[in-house]
């Protein structure tokens, strides 16, 4: 027996294997026992750590209590799973492969397909992977991923994963398990949060500290003293609905004016779970990390955090000598009293303009003149006086004044340097309805009653500050703690909060800083997507300020506010309170949506059949029925007679010579066989499906044989075959006119004889059809003079319908054209939108402004 079998090997090459992995682990080991301690796990350090009684049958590794997700299984009293097949499993490849290299025993390498078993702790798992050397079979246990401790790194990941998207454990596992992984108990989700969260407080603190100091550096540079400027403004976790505040929690920001960073932030918490489960059953409640830390009302807590954050600061030596605040709550009051009378206030712009506004609209219900139209002028007005009078109360007092008249024709208080009405009276008013100025004198009353009372905060209104980068920063605290749910029965609403703070003041480059106070690498793909989320967001900011981009929002938000105004005139009332408790009958008739006049499509000419048709007609209306019908291409001729339904006029049977006496049709004075439309038209298709690719060409077809056709196949249902059947068609008045654009007239007998020097007998179809044949064979023509006589048979379809429509509306309007309110052309346009004067007189009544400016102005076609 040789030495190797004597070992217990089945071949040469799996001793040699053994040895070099026997070289590879040792050489492994003395490289783990002299590496120095570092923040971040190297990939030698990827490897658990094995010991002799950790890698025992007997011993298995116990991972943190709070870290185990058990795996439900058929086995009794067994923490591991035997279908580790089933599912999909996160796993480091590295750490995989590490584990992989060869069994604690004899060294031999093992292989995924040997696994007994799988114990599931959160996103990481425990494989027990056996060793196929026949001597050995030891249960080698191999971890999918890296652990800092006894806590596995994944976990830890998708908790502050769990905190950033504003998502809580229910939402995780319903994730994990659409993707069929197994979940995560909530138990390990809160323990692994309180690890995370309290590395975002620490790096929100931190960053607010350095936002701190450059608020300081700023100002110094910028107004040449230490005195901050902030805004502050508060936010709950709970809607008030307008008569009830009751949210058990809300947060407070303090955002310097000249960096727009967070410089301090405070939360206010009227409950804990953990205290109120142990009041519930008369207990004391066991040692936590308790975050409940208000007692008073929902409403009183933006006070509190605000004394509480400017109290703090000046603790430090720094002052704060003007707070920009909403007028919505007695905060400075509150303020001055209990820190300093110093402080001033500077009102919020933003806040403001919204009390005016409301105030206006407030008057509308009394009002018919103030629409929402003249309500925005209003706003407009207002705008532009703070905008040019900052600093300046006398200039808001004069402002205020002149919005009092101005509006209503009375100039007297107005500037020339921005009203042009002072030296032209009688220029029209571009925001007004009808150019025209307001006359409502009770309106205008009060309107100056109203800007009395602002006239007496004159010097508030000439130096206004924003909240708006709270207002952003509370939305940004919506995402990560929606108001839906509940996150303040615990400490997760504090860790989101500061998670808002570290993402207002460092962008979503804050997860790296996260990741390396915890002790882990923030790795590559976390890296990668925070640094271009952070420049995408540079370069969003950067494109926002400019006037181009400014100018563009502004006519985006009027087009929508145009487009949402037409539809709900178009569509009636369909959503108000109450609106189905009315004993009234509702207004349920809904003005048809706008249809456009078709643009042209041509058709390419190569390769196609050109098949030459006439048509005689009843008439010359686009309604008369067809009497004869030809057709030509080369040599093969088709040729019918129909009898119509309606009587032929006079002048058309002297064209045609076509009459009918006691139900028979003579042409000429001589008994012609005819047939029915419906078997003229199956005889023509029949003739036409010979050729393939077939265009129809004919004379002056396109204003009036196309529409006479198409009437005829409509009442026939034969439209469908007709599209089925011909490609489209060429109109050769377009294309004679193209090519020979000085002839006298353009008549098809004229351009017989003046460009063949033939004479032949005309309105017969049959040979008008062949001398048209003959004509476009002998005159040279290009493709592209061909082309754009063309037009396609969806084409010529749609403007049939497009023209039918205009003769069902056009009649309704008759009266509007006889008063000269619209002339015939604006009547023809209105018709073929699908308007008709019952739709103009209902979109009336629904208009605020009592006139048609919106339904007429929607824009039609593609």
């Amino acid at each position: 027996m040789t030495r190797w079998k004597r070992q217990g090997f089945f071949s040469r090459k799996k001793a040699l294997q053994y040895q070099k992995n026997s070289l590879l682990l040792s050489s492994r080991r003395k490289a783990e026992q002299i590496a120095e301690e570092h923040g971040f796990s190297s990939s030698s350090e990827r490897a658990v750590e094995r010991t002799e009684q950790e890698q025992s049958d007997s011993d298995i590794p116990e991972p943190d209590s709070g870290d185990i997700n058990v795996s439900l299984n058929d086995i009794p009293n067994s923490r591991y799973d035997v279908s580790w097949r089933e599912g999909r499993q996160v796993v480091e490849l590295g750490v995989l492969a590490d584990g992989l290299a060869g069994c604690a025993k004899c060294c031999i390498p093992l292989h995924l397909t040997h696994t007994v078993d799988i114990l599931h702790c959160g996103l990481g798992a425990f494989l027990r992977v056996m060793c196929q050397n026949t001597t050995c079979k030891h249960k080698n246990i191999v971890p999918t991923g890296k652990r800092h401790g006894r806590i596995w790194d994944a976990n830890t990941k998708l908790a502050a994963g769990m905190i950033h998207t504003g998502i809580g454990p229910a939402q995780v596992n319903g994730l994990l398990t659409a993707l069929n992984i197994p979940p995560v108990s909530t138990r390990t989700l809160q323990a692994r949060q309180n690890e995370t969260g309290l590395a975002v407080e620490s790096v929100a603190e931190e960053s607010m500290q350095e936002c701190l100091e450059e608020e300081i550096q700023e100002t110094v540079k910028n107004e040449g003293n230490e005195d901050l400027t902030v805004s502050v403004d508060a936010g709950w976790q709970k809607r008030g609905s307008g008569r009830s505040f009751d949210s058990l929690s809300g947060h407070c920001s303090m955002i310097g004016a000249q960096t727009g960073k967070v410089l301090d932030c405070e939360v206010r918490i009227k409950s804990c779970r953990i205290c109120e489960h142990a009041k519930r059953e008369k207990n004391q409640p066991k040692d936590h990390n308790c975050r409940q830390n208000w007692q008073g009302s929902s409403k009183s807590m933006e006070q509190d955090m605000v004394i509480s954050m400017v109290k703090k600061k000046l603790e430090k030596g720094i002052n704060i000598s003007t707070v920009i605040c909403d007028e919505d709550t007695t905060t400075m009051s509150r303020l001055r009293q209990n820190v300093s009378h110093s402080i001033t206030k500077m009102s919020d712009k933003n806040h403001i303009k919204k009390n005016f506004t409301s105030t206006l609209y407030s008057l509308k219900t009394k009002h018919k003149s103030l629409t929402t139209r003249v309500i925005r002028y209003f706003l407009k007005c207002f705008n532009y006086l703070l905008a040019q009078n900052k600093e300046n109360p006398s200039g808001i007092e004069q402002g205020l004044d002149a919005l009092g008249k101005h509006p209503f024709g009375n100039h007297s208080s107005c500037d020339k340097t921005w009203c042009a009405h002072v030296d032209d009276p009688t220029k029209k008013y571009s925001s007004l309805p009808y150019g025209k100025p307001l006359q409502d004198e009770k309106l205008q009353e009060e309107v100056m009653s109203i800007c009395s009372r602002l006239k007496q905060n004159s010097s508030n209104l000439s130096r206004l500050g924003s909240t708006q980068g709270n207002e952003s920063f509370n939305k940004s605290v919506s995402l990560k703690a929606p108001k839906n749910h509940h996150f303040s029965g615990s400490g997760s609403l504090n860790y989101r909060l500061a998670a808002s703070v570290a993402e207002k003041n460092s962008g979503q480059k804050y997860l790296v800083e996260v990741n390396k106070k915890i002790g882990l690498s923030p790795g590559k793909h976390t890296k990668k997507l925070c640094y271009l989320r952070e420049s995408q967001s540079r370069k969003r900011r950067a494109i926002a300020r400019t006037r181009e981009a400014k100018r563009r929002r502004i006519e985006l938000k009027a087009k929508k506010c145009q487009g949402t105004a037409t539809r709900e005139i178009r569509e009636g009332p369909t959503y108000e309170s109450g609106i189905d408790l009315c004993t009234e009958k509702p207004d349920y008739i809904q003005i048809p949506p706008p249809s456009f006049k078709p643009e042209l499509e041509t058709v390419p000419i190569c390769d196609q059949t050109l098949v030459f048709f006439d048509l005689e007609t009843t008439g010359l209306a686009r309604t008369s029925h067809i009497t004869q019908l030809a057709a030509v291409h080369g040599n093969e001729t088709f040729s019918t007679y129909v009898m119509p339904d309606i009587p032929i006029t006079p002048s058309a049977s002297d064209i045609t010579g076509l009459e009918v006496r006691n139900g028979i049709l003579y042409h000429h004075g001589k008994k012609v066989n005819t047939l029915s439309i419906s078997v003229a038209l199956d005889s023509f298709f029949s003739f036409l499906e010979k050729f393939s690719n077939v265009i129809l060409v004919g004379h002056n077809i396109k204003t009036f044989d196309c529409p006479v056709l198409l009437e005829a196949l409509e009442s026939c249902r034969m439209i469908p075959k007709l599209t089925e059947t011909v490609k489209g068609f060429l109109d050769t008045r377009i294309l004679f006119k193209t090519v020979h654009p000085n002839l006298h007239s353009y008549s098809q007998q004229s351009l017989a004889k003046t460009l063949l020097n033939m004479s032949y007998n005309a309105h017969d179809a049959l040979d008008d059809v062949l001398m048209l044949q003959s004509l476009v064979n002998k005159v040279e023509f290009s493709e592209i003079d061909h082309n754009c006589s063309t037009f396609s048979c969806q084409y010529a379809c749609d403007i049939f319908n497009y023209q039918k429509l205009i003769h069902k509306n056009l009649p309704s309007l008759q009266c509007l054209i006889d008063q000269n309110v619209i002339s015939l052309g604006m009547a023809k346009k209105i018709a073929g939108s699908g308007l008709d004067f019952s739709c103009l007189n209902l979109a009336c009544k629904r208009n605020q402004d009592g006139n048609l400016q919106r339904p007429l102005a929607e824009k039609v076609g593609h």
